[in-house]
This record gives C-alpha cells, structure tokens and sequence, in this order.
C-alpha cells in the first residue's frame, strides 16, 4: 500500500455511499454516474481492502472499511479546515443520541447554547458506530461496557421506575424490590434489549410479557392505557393516572458523554461538550 496513490476523491464517493446507504442515492448525490461512482470505490478497495458487504439491502462495513471511514474522515475535515483559514466557516457540531435522550435529557441541557448543531437520532450501537467513524463527534448514551476506542463521561447516573396505575396496590408505596412485578403483566422492549434482559434475569421464570414494544414512550403510553406495568428511566415522563414508583434493586442507567479518543476536536465541538456537562450535571446534583 503507496500513500501516494490515494486519492480524495475515492475517499468522497465512500463516504457518500456510506452515507446514503447506496449507490444510487450516492452517485446522485455526487452527480456521478453509477459505473463512475462505482469505479472509484472499487479503487480505494484495491488500495485499502475489502470495505463493505451487503447484508440484504443493507450496507455492512467491514473493520477494514470502518478504519477507512474514520481515516476518510479525518483526512476530508483537516483539509476542508486548511482551505477555509481563520475566516473559514466553523464546523457544525454533530451528537448522537436516541430519541428519549433528546425529548428528556438534551432538550432542558441545549437551553442556553447559541451554536449551530446537527442532531442525529440512534440507538446505542448506532451512536457509538456514529462516534467511532466520526460520522458524529459527540454522542450521548449509556455504555454496556468500556470501548477503547472512546472517552467516555458519566455525566448522569438515574435510576428506573415502575409505572403503574394511581389506583394500584404498588402506587402507594414509596418503593419496591422489582420482585414485587413477577407474575404482573409488563409492557416491555424486544428481547434482545439489555433493558427487557436485566428484567428477565431479574424475575426468570415470573417475568410476564403483555406487550412488546420500542420505545420509552410507548412503553408508558400503553400503560396508561391499561394494557400492564412497565420499567423505565426515572428520567421519563409520567402519563397522567400512572405513578412512577422506584426500584431500589435493579442497577442505575449510567448516561455517558462519549467521543473518539484521539480525535481532532475543533473548539465549537469543546465548547459543545463543556455546555452539556456543566447542563447534566446540574441536573444530576438536583436529583441526588
């Protein structure tokens, strides 16, 4: 492999495709032809590797195509800061986060800030990705465990709730073991969410599924509407008629401002962050 026989413009058409998920959307984008666009990804394989497969019609990046993206890049946004100067335009600060993370924590944490921001909605493993490629410089989440490839800031530490009827035994009480849930039916995520396996190990052989479903909000929405109990982050609202009752058994969810360890970071990005750990962490010191 020749340094100098990478091109930018291979580095653009992938992550273009990247992107937009294709190469038709891509080839548009780029106002190249298809065999042109695809010509061009073909080379920067020849150079770096296999890059991607196509699992059905979804683009799966290979390792060696995740390093390129970073490495991509990297190497696009030192040289666009290069061509713009001191007088260049400022880059937007991106930060990924999920959707209940946004309506419930970012959304009180961005009063005051007079920046531009580029908001990307993901899940756990979508933000992370988004980070470690670069695709978001910032991203707020929880941690199943630690990525080497992150720093990671605990700014929030919150616990989960029950969300159960005014009118139900278990309102009236000030707390409960989540044992106190076996048998009653539960409005839950998919099974391969880790917050339906913790409750799954938690009541084993008791834990009684009366509604799957994604989603903070709708987990409380169906709730309210009678259809069973559910488990979320104290963070989240409560519908009117339910009580939020805390569980001093199951682990708190710990909430973490992460970023590509390493990573250039342009000041309206510093700045960015410095804003929402001083936010969330107010918040944190007004729970405790």
């Amino acid at each position: 492999m020749d340094s100098s026989e990478l091109r930018l413009d291979w580095l653009r058409a992938f992550l273009a495709v990247i992107e937009t998920g294709g190469f038709t959307a891509a080839a548009a984008r780029l106002h190249l032809s298809q065999p042109a666009l695809h010509t061009q990804v073909k080379q920067l394989s020849a150079w770096a590797g296999p890059l991607y497969r196509f699992e059905g019609r979804k683009l799966q990046l290979t390792p060696r195509g995740e390093a390129v993206e970073q490495l991509a890049r990297e190497l696009l946004a030192t040289l666009d800061r290069f061509v713009a100067g001191d007088g260049g335009a400022a880059p937007t600060p991106v930060l990924s986060a999920g959707r209940a993370l946004q309506l419930y924590l970012l959304a009180q944490a961005l009063r005051g800030w007079r920046g531009r921001l580029a908001l990307r909605t993901e899940d756990r493993a979508a933000t992370v990705a988004a980070v470690r490629s670069g695709r978001a410089h910032l991203g707020l989440t929880s941690l199943l465990e630690a990525d080497p490839e992150l720093d990671a800031t605990l700014v929030l530490s919150v616990g989960q709730v029950a969300v159960v009827p005014d009118d139900d035994p278990l309102a009236r009480r000030k707390q409960i073991r989540v044992q106190a849930l076996a048998g009653r039916p539960l409005i839950l995520p998919p099974p391969e969410r880790s917050h339906r396996a913790a409750l799954a190990a938690a009541l084993g052989g008791e834990l009684q599924v009366a509604v799957e479903v994604e989603g903070w909000e709708l987990m409380t929405h169906y709730a309210a509407l009678g259809l069973g109990l559910t488990v979320v982050n104290a963070y989240v609202p409560t519908p009117r008629g339910m009580t939020a009752v805390p569980i001093v058994d199951l682990p708190q969810q710990r909430i973490y401002l992460v970023r590509r360890r390493g990573a250039p970071q342009p000041r309206e990005v510093a700045a960015l962050e410095a804003h929402l750990t001083r936010h969330l962490a107010q918040r944190q010191a007004r729970s405790s």
